[in-house]
Order: structure tokens, then sequence, then C-alpha cells
């Protein structure tokens, strides 16, 4: 078997540190000014007025059209939004029965808490921006009612060990802050789980590889808020984030410490659009946590409080999930043994590298013919990712099960979108033969 050539469009995004700040930062509010009225830095210089168009602005949380409107032609395009007008029949007997969703992802945990992944190859094939109706969903109980009359009216606190506690409006965060865009990846800590729990039964349920989704999205830094209730110096070490949700015991909740959040390179974003459109239900409506690099468990929804404090979250699920104990461990064993999950040695935070094969599709079938020079090509596709900010620089592929390894090509699609440049991705090809399995081999750059 020949390798003639291998361009494999391995996709990355784990964390966006220099931002778009050309083409999406803005300043067209009211310029951030800190408690003594001498920022550190200079808001970022305002674009064109034509970037500035309806579902980016959080007065707007309801949008004229379903699809909204575009970007501008220098601009790459957003995907469409083609989430369902009726709710689904799955859950029209539970909490969530007022809840649109697109009825063809795969439900993980039955009908109710709604959890979910896109087909792989629907994921894949819409492109590097995935739309909010293919977008992975992770909730653990029903989500909050929240219509468009109370999102106008929905504040957040920010209080504790700072100089100035506030109640904020996601109006008044866009007139006190630099609006900016970001592209982020969201991954479940579960991703790939499924084929975990083949080889060894974890607690967690089974997630496929498509646990995993990017967009973009509009919001302030959350380290400028940070900046502006000024925390008490030698007393906070955290900031703890709280959602709106009701769960059996108490809202979801998660922190940072304060050195990671207050810090503008990575990025957290307190975030009100996706997509260029208002947050839907699922994913935080009205406003939530982005947080880039990360496991989607430290990206709080429906955002409601932020407290810096000394310590970090005694929220029930910063306990509880997202935890990666020690594999001598037994699933038994940490149901009874609740001294493993109040570690903090076992907490995941950023995301360790991970990679997927796309295209071939599960048991999809080959056609594999040598009559000519140019047959017997085929283009192997997938992604990969890793966290912190770390790039992933190498990818290979075996079509031998791990005896031989080849070089792939890999595509950084988010770079397109720091260059204002269309987001067309060039694909090469691979010669194999039938009857082969493929596996990845990724490495991160450090």
């Amino acid at each position: 078997m020949a390798i003639e050539y291998l361009d494999s469009p391995i996709s990355v995004l784990s964390l966006v540190t220099e931002g778009l700040y050309s083409p999406y930062e803005t300043s067209l509010f009211t310029p951030f000014t800190s408690p003594n009225d001498s920022p550190k830095s200079e808001p970022s210089t305002p674009v064109s007025e034509g970037l500035f168009f309806y579902p980016f602005l959080p007065a707007s949380l309801d949008v004229p059209t379903r699809n909204g409107p575009r970007l501008p032609k220098a601009l790459p395009q957003l995907p469409d939004n083609a989430t369902p007008v009726e709710v689904a029949k799955a859950d029209r007997e539970t909490p969530d029965n007022w809840v649109k969703r697109n009825p063809d992802l795969i439900r993980l945990t039955g009908k109710h808490p709604f959890n979910c992944e896109a087909k792989l190859s629907s994921l894949f094939e819409a492109g590097f921006l995935t739309p909010a109706h293919l977008h992975y969903v992770r909730n653990h109980g029903a989500v909050p009612h929240v219509n468009e009359d109370i999102a106008r009216e929905w504040t957040m606190r920010i209080h504790g060990l700072v100089q100035r506690e506030v109640t904020l409006t996601v109006q008044q965060l866009s007139q006190l802050f630099p609006i900016v865009t970001l592209p982020v990846t969201f991954v479940c800590a579960g991703n790939r789980r499924k084929e975990q729990n083949v080889v060894r039964k974890t607690l967690g349920f089974s997630w496929g590889a498509a646990g995993v989704s990017t967009a973009l999205w509009t919001g302030v830094y959350l380290a400028d808020v940070l900046e502006y209730v000024r925390p008490k110096r030698g007393q906070a070490k955290h900031v703890i984030f709280e959602g709106a949700d009701s769960l059996p015991n108490g809202p979801y909740g998660t922190s940072q410490r304060l050195s990671w959040a207050a810090n503008k390179e990575r990025g957290m974003l307190i975030a009100w659009a996706m997509n260029g459109l208002p947050l839907e239900p699922d994913h935080g409506f009205p406003v939530r946590l982005v947080v880039p690099g990360q496991i989607g468990g430290r990206s709080v929804k429906w955002l409601k409080r932020i407290e810096i404090s000394d310590r970090e979250s005694q929220h029930h699920l910063h306990f509880w999930d997202n935890k990666l104990l020690p594999t001598q461990v037994m699933p038994d064993q940490a149901r009874s043994e609740k001294h493993w999950w109040y570690d903090p040695r076992y907490i995941i935070t950023e995301l360790n590298v991970n990679s997927a094969i796309a295209k071939p599709d599960h048991r999809e079938t080959l056609i594999i013919s040598k009559r000519s020079e140019s047959d017997g090509f085929y283009t192997i596709r997938g992604y990969a990712y890793g966290g912190g900010g770390r790039r992933v620089t190498r990818v290979e592929v075996s079509l031998d099960e791990g005896v031989t390894w080849n070089l792939a090509t890999i595509e950084y699609p988010e770079d397109r979108f720091r260059e204002i440049c269309h987001m067309d991705p060039v694909y090469g090809i691979s010669r194999l033969d039938a009857k082969r399995h493929f596996i990845l081999l990724v490495l991160l750059e450090l």
C-alpha cells in the first residue's frame, strides 16, 4: 500500500488568546472606565459601523428574522440557524415543553434532562462554525424559562471580596465595557466517553465523538468586569459563577482561579450572543460564561451571580462532576468514598488533546478502484483539539492499525477569522487500500 499524499483537514481551536481584535472588537458604546478613571489599556479602535448589526447588540434580545442578518462580505459567513419552530414530541411531557430543539440530535440520557450531540457526519459537514441546532447540549435539569421580557430585566450580581459590588443588566455590560466576538470551541469533558466505557465502565454516560462544537461568542471580557469591581488584594483568590437553573442540590456553579479569570489573554467572556444571534435556551439565554480552552462544564449557563472569594466554589456539582479520579478508584468505590471528589488535584479544567476521524464515517463502504492513475484516492478527514491555548502541531494517521504512521496536513480555520478571510478549506487526497483501520496520533505544541 502506497501513500502518495495525505491532506486531512484536521481543525483545532481550544483557545484564541489573541482574539479578534481588528474585525470584531468594538468600543462603539461608553468606553470602559476603571474606578479611578484611568484604565490600564486604551479601548480598541472602533471599526466600520457596518459591523454593528442587530443581533450583536444586547438591547436586541429578539431578532426580526430566524437566521438573522449577514456579516459584511469581508468577514467569514455565519452559519444558518435551523432550529425547529415546534417543540419536539420527546419534550412535550417534560419541564422543557417550551424549548424548541432539533429532533435529529442524539439524546444520550433519555428524554430529560436534555443531553445530546449531533451525528458526527452532520457536525463535520457543517464546517468550522457549528449552527446552534447542531451544537451539543449538556443540561443537568430543566432549562430556566426565560422569555424576552425577563431577559431585558435580567441582572447579574457581582459581589464578595471586591471594592465595588454591582448588579448589572446585559445592556449595562455592553455600555461599560468593549464588546468582543471570539471563536471558541466547547467540548464536553465526556467527549468520546462511549469508547472509554467499552474498555472500562465509568460513572459518566456515553458520549460519541460529537460532544464538541465551535461558535462565535459575543460579549465582554470577564477580565474587564473584574478590573471594574476591583478584587481585594491579598484576600481574593477565586471567582465563583452560579447559574439560574433549579437543581436538587442547588443551582449549577463552579469557579476559576482569580489569576486565570483576570487574565484577558485567557479569553473568558460574559456572552449574550452565539453566531450573531441571541443565545438559545439550551445554550444559556440570556447570558452565560464562556471559558476557552477548558471543558464545557466551566462555562456556566444562565449566569446570575459572580462571587469573588478566598476559596473555590462550594456548589454540589463543582465537586461531584467533571473529576478524573485515579485509575485505582473503581466506580463503586467512588460512590462510597466521598473524599475523592473533594480533592482539588482531580478536577478537570483544561482540555486534554483529543481527535477523531469523521470521514470515512462509521460503517461507510469505500469503493476503491485502480483502473486509472486518478482512482484509488480517498480524503481522510477529522478534527483535533488541545486545551489551554496549546495548538495541535502534528497529526499522524495509521492505515495499518498502528504499524506505520503518515503525517497529515492540518487546517487552522480559526486563523481565517483573525485574518478576515473566507473559510474555504482545501482538501487533499490519500491513496489507500480497502478494509483498513485508521488511527490518529496527535501531538501538541508545548
